[in-house]
C-alpha cells in the first residue's frame, strides 16, 4: 500500500461492505435469509477483481473467480442436494480463500 493504492483500496472495500449490507438487508426483508451467505461470498469474490491489478497481484483474479463461482454455483448445488446454502457456499468459499491465502504466503516468502 502506498499513497496511490491506499485510498482506492479503501473505496473498493467500502463499496463491497455497503453492497454486502444492502443485499443482506434486502434478502432478509424478502424472506430469503438463507441466501445471505451466498450474497456475501459473491461480493467478496467480485471485490477481489479490481484489487488484483491495484495490488499488482494477478493471481488474486484466480481466487476472485473461484469465490464468485462458488457463490453462484453453491446455491444450485445446495438446492439439488437439499442442503443449507451457507454450508455449501461457506465450505467452498472457505477452501478457495484458504488456498488463495496459502499461495499468497508462498509468493510473499519467495
Amino acid at each position: 500500500m502506498d499513497e496511490r493504492t491506499g485510498p482506492v483500496f479503501g473505496v473498493i472495500v467500502l463499496i463491497a461492505v455497503v453492497l454486502c449490507a444492502a443485499g443482506a438487508i434486502w434478502l432478509r426483508r424478502a424472506g430469503r435469509t438463507p441466501l445471505v451467505p451466498a450474497w456475501i461470498a459473491l461480493i467478496v469474490g467480485l471485490h477481489f477483481f479490481p484489487l488484483a491489478p491495484l495490488l499488482r497481484y494477478p493471481a488474486l483474479a484466480i481466487w476472485a473467480a473461484l469465490v464468485t463461482l462458488v457463490a453462484l454455483v453453491g446455491v444450485a448445488v445446495a438446492r439439488r442436494f437439499d442442503l443449507a446454502p451457507s454450508a455449501v457456499v461457506g465450505a467452498g468459499a472457505g477452501m478457495a480463500l484458504l488456498a488463495g491465502a496459502a499461495t499468497a504466503l508462498v509468493h510473499a516468502l519467495t
